[in-house]
């Protein structure tokens, strides 16, 4: 091949890993391109600088979902929360739903380096552990009789555990009280955002949706666990609870302040 046909293969590789629902083993042309950039050390850079082209980077590249990208804070292909989420007070809840997913989808650090690995985790499943771990805070708090009001005027401030615990998980509304989210509500949508773009498999309606992972999210996670997530946990409070409450021990907790509204999910988000 000359180099205009290298230029090529290497914009298709790229444009076949931005499309939903392509893989090597659909493909024939994908197959081609995959193997090329595992043995062709030349044109594995060229993808690589296409990829940079478009304000995107390249994770890895795997025979079943062959090219995986991540997103630079510069490019226009990620998508912000604010877009997902029109209302500003739900885009701190979804974000910690998207976190909640990762945590439960990979709950050991070896399950981010196994091929066969799959995650099998439920919309109910995350909307209770949230609930369960907000609980636990509250319940500490109210034994160390810690002042947790917000300032006056700075709703902002308030934690995630309390903002998550005013909610109701089913969208039944309370007395008094104008309809709000539900949380349930919110972890759904984003189940159905990962899904949408290959991130995740729905396996069956049970529990208000069940998922599978697959080796894209796993990818996808891996990489930016030890960078994006980190900066997510950091901006929603995230901290590890103390070892004095047994069964909840060593999983992450809020406490916090919100992050920012157009802060971006911890997956890369593109499709």
């Amino acid at each position: 091949m000359n180099q205009y046909e290298d230029a090529a293969d290497a914009a298709r590789m790229v444009a076949l890993a931005m499309a939903r629902g392509k893989a090597p083993a659909r493909s024939g042309e994908y197959t081609r391109l995959v193997q090329r950039f595992d043995t062709e050390p030349e044109f594995a850079q060229l993808v690589r600088k296409v990829a940079q082209g478009f304000e995107l980077t390249v994770l890895e590249v795997h025979p079943k979902p062959g090219l995986v990208l991540g997103t630079t804070p510069e490019t226009d292909f990620a998508v912000s929360v604010s877009e997902l989420v029109p209302q500003t007070t739900d885009r701190p809840l979804y974000l910690l739903a998207q976190l909640t997913i990762a945590a439960l989808a990979f709950p050991r650090p070896e399950d981010l380096d196994d091929d066969e690995y799959v995650g099998r985790i439920s919309v109910k499943q995350v909307d209770e552990e949230v609930r369960a771990l907000a609980s636990a805070i509250e319940r500490r708090l109210a034994l160390t009789d810690s002042d947790v009001d917000p300032p006056t005027g700075q709703p902002g401030l308030e934690g995630l555990w309390r903002a998550y615990l005013r909610r109701n998980a089913t969208g039944q509304t309370r007395a008094g009280g104008p309809p709000r989210t539900s949380t349930r509500a919110l972890v759904r949508r984003a189940f159905t955002h990962l899904a949408d773009n290959g991130f995740l498999h729905k396996a069956s309606d049970e529990h208000a949706g069940t998922y599978n992972t697959n080796v894209k999210y796993r990818l996808q996670i891996r990489d930016q666990a030890a960078r994006d997530m980190l900066q997510e946990l950091a901006a929603l409070g995230v901290a590890v609870l103390p070892t004095g409450d047994p069964g909840i021990q060593g999983r992450p907790a809020t406490g916090g302040a919100s992050p920012p509204a157009d802060a971006a999910p911890v997956t890369g988000l593109f499709s």
